[in-house]
């Protein structure tokens, strides 16, 4: 690779309402416009409306980010397919357009990645709103408190990478060359849902790692697509039996079985001496959600608190520099 390969390629893929979406995330990047260890790639998916000029629009006005058109929907899995065909970085980073980056994202993602061990290919950061263990327990912050929590955490990283069963797509980084291994995402899945669980199956397969960095927080503001519509229900039973066909031993897992877990690597940190005040203020933006979170039926709910009786009562103890007053 020449010298001018970047480390990372950022595809951020829109689809309607550029303005309302797309437009925001792109402006949230706006700070590392001009630093070489990133390209900015963006796919219009299609868009029904005038998104694609928009974005033509907006990238011709920040040189660094260039605009990258697709005449039909090709779905999740397709638009990110297409711009990971045009990505020259050593990583890729997927990138919903629903999602905003506090200050300082990309340089705490760029550490971790430097830092990464060569059987580490792909790392998913904390966020808001995931199906999985990279959600913390946020509810109520609005985008504001949410930005600055996500600071304040990234200025007090642990150096710690967790394991994950699979990786939440909201915004992730896998390595160039581990993607094009795997031949990318399975078009299969159509328009949406699941795409992403089956890669995380297949890079796990592999033999590579996937985990979640305690140190990057990205706020995820939710779906700007179709989600909740009858079709989006429709995709999701579809896909999920798809899954299944392809991976007859998948777990399906609720998002308090991937906080558990990963509460449960905090225990052994705890066991081997590594933890820290920057774990413990994680923690406590997990612990909450045992609660919260239990089963509904009686039975379920007794073995539930019965798994999560090691981890005691909630702390108190995080320091109040941590977090912004509400």
């Amino acid at each position: 690779m020449s010298d001018t390969t970047p480390d990372l390629s950022l595809i951020v893929l829109g689809y309607r309402n550029f303005q309302r979406h797309t437009q925001r995330c792109l402006e949230s990047l706006l700070p590392w416009e001009a630093d070489p260890r990133f390209e900015f790639l963006v796919i219009d998916n299609g868009s029904p409306d005038d998104s694609a000029a928009q974005t033509q629009a907006w990238c011709g006005k920040h040189d660094k980010f260039r605009a990258i058109p697709s005449d039909c929907n090709l779905g999740f899995a397709g638009g990110m397919n297409l711009g990971a065909q045009q990505a020259r970085g050593r990583w890729l980073l997927l990138v919903n357009n629903d999602t905003l980056f506090p200050a300082g994202a990309l340089d705490a993602l760029h550490r971790v990645l430097q830092d990464a061990e060569g059987d580490v290919a792909m790392i998913g950061p904390v966020t808001n709103a995931a199906g999985n263990g990279q959600r913390l327990w946020l509810p109520d912050r609005n985008e504001h408190e949410l930005l600055n929590i996500g600071v304040q955490l990234m200025t007090n990283p642990t150096g710690i990478l967790i394991p994950t069963y699979r990786t939440d797509f909201f915004c992730v980084a896998i390595r160039a060359d581990t993607w094009r291994q795997l031949g990318g995402l399975d078009t299969g899945f159509g328009l949406g849902y699941y795409e992403d669980f089956d890669f995380s199956l297949r890079l796990s397969q592999a033999g590579y790692r996937q985990m979640i960095t305690e140190d990057v927080f990205i706020v995820h503001t939710g779906s700007a697509s179709f989600q909740g519509s009858k079709e989006a229900k429709a995709l999701l039973k579809r896909n999920k039996a798809l899954l299944k066909s392809r991976h007859p031993d998948v777990r399906f897992e609720h998002v308090r079985e991937g906080n558990l877990a990963v509460l449960e690597a905090y225990h052994h940190l705890v066991a081997e001496q590594r933890w820290s005040t920057e774990l413990q203020a994680r923690q406590c933006l997990r612990l909450p959600a045992l609660k919260a979170e239990a089963p509904r039926s009686f039975l379920k709910r007794l073995m539930w608190k019965q798994r999560c009786r090691a981890f005691g009562k909630e702390t108190n103890h995080t320091p109040r520099s941590f977090f912004p007053a509400e």
